[in-house]
């Protein structure tokens, strides 16, 4: 196992922290892929594994079905994680709203005159 192990145990990750965030992402949208398809035959949803397991050819529904999840909850998965990044540790506010960053100017209240009708 010596050359095998290492060969599969580091992975190369960008430098680039957008890449780099993308990379881990888009592994862990294709695990939880994964799991779903492992969970979708396991439980016969739909009665799906009894109609693979009849069929003349098997293997393209599985090859379909795993690429549909892939797709999905792989971007699921990245666009989460890209729209998260904004958050900070202050309960998901931006600095903005905590109070950290003061506006330039100071809001002041203008005077509106209202006319009565009849």
């Amino acid at each position: 196992m010596g050359r095998f192990g290492k060969a599969f145990g580091q992975l190369k990750l960008p430098r680039d922290p957008l890449f780099r965030l993308l990379a881990i992402n888009g592994i862990a949208g294709i695990a939880i892929a994964g799991l779903v398809l492992v969970g979708i035959f396991w439980a016969n949803i739909g009665n799906l594994r009894v109609l693979v397991v009849n069929s003349d050819d098997p293997v393209l529904p599985v090859l379909m079905l795993a690429f549909a999840l892939v797709i999905t909850l792989g971007s699921v998965v990245i666009g989460s994680a890209i729209m998260l990044l904004g958050e900070t540790d202050a309960g998901g506010a931006t600095p903005l709203r905590t109070g950290r960053m003061r506006l330039k100017n100071e809001l002041k209240p203008l005077p509106v005159a209202a006319g009565s009708r009849r």
